[in-house]
């Protein structure tokens, strides 16, 4: 019995020790500094922070709209924001435009945009332009073809500011069946720390 309870106890040290070494092996691969010297080395991990601003123009509202061509929807309300990074890394980001279903409309009531009074995403034509960019027709896209309504993508470096300039409109070529149709949407914007390889 002794025997028996020995080997269980060897076996479990030899497991934790086992983990211990895989452990630190997958540390020291991700992360090595190699140094000589007296001096303390300090390292501090870079910090990811964005910050989206709206507040100049209203949200992204469809009522009572009628189709458009595109000098006609150039002409529609312009939606501008920026993208700043205040953190200290560069940082990929990518901008969704994405459906808000339920809100509380100009005179104070709740409303749900069901399956049945949603505008359809081939009905939407948007454009969208970077820090001044020049406006074309050919910039213009119809929300249907933005995959997972993606509408933008890029890197950001520390400190830098984005400015967007967004028009949303009906196309020209939907017809009576966008009448009683909502869209109301909102932007989000997701951001991850890009990554360097160093070699050692």
């Amino acid at each position: 019995m002794k025997e028996n309870k020995s080997k269980s106890l060897l076996l479990l040290v030899i497991g934790i020790s086992l983990t211990v070494v895989a452990v630190v092996g997958v540390t020291y691969a991700w992360f090595r500094v190699t140094r000589s010297s007296d001096t303390i080395n300090k390292i501090k991990a870079g910090s990811l922070e964005m910050t989206l601003d709206d507040t100049a123009t209203e949200g992204i509202k469809l009522l009572n709209e009628v189709p458009r061509s595109y000098l006609q929807g150039m002409k529609t309300e312009e939606y501008t924001f920026t993208l700043t990074n205040t953190g200290t890394t560069t940082n990929d980001y990518t901008i969704y435009l994405d459906d808000v279903l339920n809100f509380t409309n100009d005179d104070g009531n709740e409303v749900t945009i069901t399956d049945e009074n949603k505008l359809e995403d081939t009905k939407i034509r948007y454009i969208l332009l970077k820090d001044g960019e020049s406006a074309a027709s050919t910039k213009s896209k119809l929300l249907s073809n933005a995959t997972e309504r993606i509408i933008d993508t890029g890197k950001i470096t520390s400190n830098q500011t984005i400015k967007y300039s967004m028009r949303v409109w009906i196309d020209s070529r939907a017809e009576n069946e966008v009448m009683g149709k909502m869209f109301n949407a909102k932007l989000r914007v997701e951001a991850t720390q890009s990554t360097t390889t160093v070699s050692p």
